[in-house]
C-alpha cells in the first residue's frame, strides 16, 4: 500500500502543513512511508496548478494505495484572486479519472447550517458555497476525517454523507514533549516570578486581543501577558498596530510583550512559563479545532478559549478546557483569576488535559490513521 499526502507542508507556516509533517511522521512509526505532494502555491488563481497537482498525486499509483488530501477552502486556490477553494473541485474530478486509488479528505472545518444561520452575510455565503463543493465531494471522496464528533455529526445529518464514509482522528497533540520546573522556564525565557498569560499562534484581524488587554488592566500588577505569533497575512499586520496602541493606551507596556515568532528550540520553555493559555478564535459556519490549542493541552496547560460552540463542545465531551464569554473582559479576568490561584481547578484541568493526550497524541493518531487505511480495502 502506497500512501501519498496533499497539503501544504512545511517549511510553510501554516496550521494544516504542520499536522500533514505530524501525520507523516506517525504514520512513519507503525510502518508506513508517505509521498508529500507539496501545494507550494495555496492561494494561486492558476487552475492549471491544481491540474498539475492532481496529475503528481496519481502518478504511479493503483487500486491498492491510498491519496490522503487535507482539505480548506484557503489552501486551493483563488479564483479570480477572489474565491477560495473552487479549484479543489477541478482537482478532484481531475484526480478521479486518473488514479483508481481510494480518496481519503481531511476536513477542517466542518461546515454548519445552524452555525452559518446565526452568523452575518459572509458565513451565509460560505455556507452556500460550501454546499456546492459538497455535491463533488460526496461523488468522489471514500473516506471522510473529522476532528471532532460534533463535526462529524454535522456531516451525517446535515451533508447527508454515508456514516461508512466518516470517521472522527482529532487533531493529534505533540509527543515530543519537553518538560521543564516551572520557575526555571520562567527564568529562561526573562520573566522571573512573573504571573504569565499566554496567547499563541498567528496574529490575526478576526481576534479579539482588545478583550485581553481590557481584563489585563483588571489583574494584579504581577500578571503579565506574552503574545507568540506573528502576522498571519500582511493585512493583519494592523492586529499588531491596534494591540500596540491600546496597549500604549491602558498603560501595560511593561505587562505585554509581543515576543513575534517563537523558534522550536524556545518554544518548550514558552510553555513550561505560561500559568494560563487564551484561545482567542471566532466562529466561522462550521465545527473546528485549533492545532495550537492542541499544542498547549499537550503541556498541561490550564486553558482558557472562547465559548464558540467548538470550544463548547470539547469541553462538554472532554471537560479539558474552559471558557469565557467572547468579547466579556470581566468574565475573562474572573476566569483568569480562577485558574491563576483556584488549585483544584488548575490541577482538574490539568489531569484532563492529560487524559486527552493519553488518548489522541500523535502516536495514537498514527496507529487509528493506520487502521483507516486498512479496512478501506477490506
Amino acid at each position: 500500500m502506497k500512501v501519498k499526502f496533499v497539503s501544504t507542508y512545511p517549511p510553510r507556516k501554516c496550521g494544516i502543513a504542520d499536522h500533514a509533517r505530524h501525520l507523516a511522521e506517525a504514520i512513519k512509526k507503525v510502518g508506513i512511508e508517505p509521498e508529500i505532494v507539496e501545494i507550494k502555491k495555496p492561494t494561486t488563481a492558476n487552475p492549471f496548478y491544481f491540474l498539475k497537482l492532481a496529475k503528481e498525486a496519481a502518478k504511479g499509483t493503483s487500486k491498492k494505495d491510498i491519496i490522503h488530501i487535507q482539505f480548506h477552502l484557503s489552501i486551493f486556490g483563488r479564483f479570480l484572486y477572489i474565491l477560495p477553494g473552487l479549484y479543489f473541485i477541478f482537482f478532484l474530478a481531475w484526480l478521479k479519472l486518473l488514479t483508481r486509488a481510494k480518496i481519503v479528505v481531511a476536513l477542517h472545518d466542518s461546515p454548519s447550517r445552524e452555525l452559518a444561520m446565526e452568523g452575518g452575510k459572509k458565513e451565509k455565503f460560505l455556507f452556500y458555497y460550501n454546499k456546492f463543493i459538497y455535491i463533488f465531494l460526496k461523488l468522489f471522496v471514500d473516506k471522510f476525517i473529522t476532528h471532532s464528533k460534533k463535526g462529524e455529526e454535522i456531516n451525517m445529518k446535515e451533508w447527508k454523507i454515508n456514516p461508512k464514509k466518516t470517521i472522527t482522528l482529532p487533531l493529534g497533540l505533540p509527543v515530543n514533549i519537553i518538560k521543564l520546573n516551572k520557575a526555571k522556564a520562567k527564568s529562561e525565557i526573562g520573566y522571573p516570578k512573573k504571573q504569565i498569560l499566554l496567547l499563541l499562534g498567528f496574529i490575526r484581524n478576526s481576534k479579539n486581543y482588545g478583550v485581553v488587554l481590557d481584563s489585563l488592566k483588571k489583574l494584579d500588577k504581577n500578571v503579565i501577558l506574552l503574545i507568540a505569533g506573528k502576522p498571519q497575512t500582511e493585512k493583519d499586520k494592523k492586529a499588531v498596530e491596534d494591540i500596540l496602541k491600546k496597549t500604549e493606551e491602558l498603560k501595560l507596556k511593561d505587562r505585554v510583550h509581543v515576543l513575534g515568532f517563537v523558534s522550536d528550540e524556545k518554544m518548550p520553555a514558552l510553555l513550561n512559563a505560561a500559568d494560563v493559555a487564551i484561545i482567542l478564535h471566532t466562529q466561522g459556519g462550521g465545527d473546528f479545532l485549533s492545532s495550537t490549542m492542541a499544542m498547549q493541552l499537550a503541556y498541561n496547560i490550564p486553558l482558557l478559549s472562547t465559548n464558540i460552540p467548538s470550544f463548547e463542545n470539547l469541553k462538554k465531551e472532554e471537560k479539558c478546557i474552559e471558557t469565557f464569554i467572547e468579547n466579556d473582559a470581566s468574565d475573562l479576568a474572573n476566569k483568569i483569576k480562577n485558574l491563576l490561584n483556584n488549585k483544584s481547578e488548575i490541577n482538574y484541568l490539568k489531569t484532563q488535559s492529560q487524559k486527552y493526550w493519553d488518548k489522541n497524541n500523535w502516536n495514537e493518531i498514527g496507529k487509528r490513521t493506520k487502521e483507516m487505511y486498512l479496512s478501506l480495502f477490506k
